[in-house]
């Protein structure tokens, strides 16, 4: 296995590390959860139901309705917490969970009974089309070994993910989310695990070789991008595998969700379905689907608004690179042109996309990318 340097495994209030580099656990070195984060509400050190890494410093920890976020720094609860995850969550169709995982390219999947839910980070939002069966959305993943539900999911970032019921487990291509083979014994594959387990969890894993592919095809654009604007490549790249979901969404070769105007010729422009937080619940779109309050008194709208359409990815970049170059509300980032992530700090705060957790995401993104680069 390969990626994250550690994944754990909680039986009851147990928590058992496995080490990636050495393929073993050691039961030596078992925890408990009142030792491995402080100030857990009353309860919580009897168990949990799953946790998750977004890749921002922080582990968010789930158990019955509630989650609470532990930064890595002091590794106690913040203050504030819990919450409820009703209404904390955009849209997510589940009040409790089974289990949860960051797959890596700004999706977390949520698994409540035999359902599971994919969850935008970039948009803060459970994405349309869901909850749906795990056995549909995962293929080859039987309904009966699924059950009433999964213990644990894990993305571990080696180019497979892992899904834990009972003492097995089921191993899921990460580009096609294809089970591979049938499911077996945990014990025959993991030393020092038997199983079942609670919840399983690790550290934020970066998308596999995606990630590479992504800067191998575009990356040339994005330093050419560099050299005319100014614009650091590392930012390019970051956000146009955020807005593209590492180059699978670019309808019309619009890498940056950069938006069009219903005067401008029709051979430029294109609708698109699209989300945004907004302050009102009043705002026009050319066709709006939905519109959700959300618990911080913005509104979530799923509309479908008119998007740029470019002759190629290229034609694409350098736009991208325009656009920040010549737009005055940008000026403030080509303050920090040596320092990439000061620079989508500042393109963020300019109102670059409504989504409160935007600067976050990008970064996380940018770090998977320099890990390539």
């Amino acid at each position: 296995m390969g990626g994250v340097p550690e994944a754990y495994f909680l039986t009851g209030s147990t928590v058992r590390t496995f080490i990636i580099e050495t393929d073993s656990a050691d039961p030596d070195f078992d925890q408990q959860l009142s030792d491995t984060w402080a100030g857990l509400p009353p309860g919580w050190e009897e168990g949990i139901d799953g946790a998750v890494d977004l890749g921002q410093g922080y582990l968010y920890v789930f158990r019955g309705t509630e989650y609470v976020r532990v930064p890595y720094e002091t590794r106690e609860v913040e203050a504030g917490y819990p919450l409820p995850i009703s209404g904390n969550w955009a849209g997510l169709a589940f009040e409790t969970i089974d289990a949860v995982m960051n797959w890596g390219d700004g999706k977390l999947y949520f698994f409540c009974g035999a359902q599971y839910a994919r969850y935008d980070l970039p948009g803060d939002r459970q994405d349309p089309g869901y909850p749906k069966a795990i056995a549909a959305g995962w293929s080859g993943v039987d309904p009966s070994w699924v059950g009433t539900g999964l213990d644990g999911a894990l993305n571990p970032g080696n180019g497979h993910a892992y899904f834990f019921k009972g003492t097995q487990y089921v191993s899921v291509d990460w580009g096609t989310k294809r089970q591979d083979g049938v499911p077996q014994a945990v014990s025959e594959q993991w030393a020092g695990l038997v199983g079942p387990y609670d919840a399983v969890w690790s550290a934020a894993a970066s998308a596999p070789s995606k990630v590479g592919d992504f800067v191998a095809r575009y990356g040339s654009y994005a330093d050419a991008s560099e050299t005319a604007t100014g614009v650091p490549a590392l930012v390019t790249l970051g956000q146009a595998a955020l807005e593209s979901g590492w180059g699978e969404k670019a309808p019309g070769n619009n890498f940056f969700g950069v938006k069009a105007k219903a005067s401008d010729p029709p051979e430029t422009r294109q609708l698109v379905r699209t989300h945004e937080v907004l302050s009102r619940p009043d705002v026009p779109f050319p066709e709006v689907i939905s519109v959700t309050p959300r618990a911080d008194g913005k509104y979530d709208y799923d509309v479908r608004d008119w998007f740029r359409v470019y002759a190629s990815p290229e034609e694409s970049f350098s736009a991208h690179g325009n656009f920040l170059r010549d737009n005055g509300r940008y000026a403030p980032a080509f303050d920090h042109t040596d320092d990439p992530y000061a620079f989508a700090r500042a393109v963020a705060s300019a109102g670059y996309a409504s989504a409160p957790t935007y600067y976050d995401v990008l970064a996380s993104t940018m770090r998977s990318i320099a890990a390539h680069r």
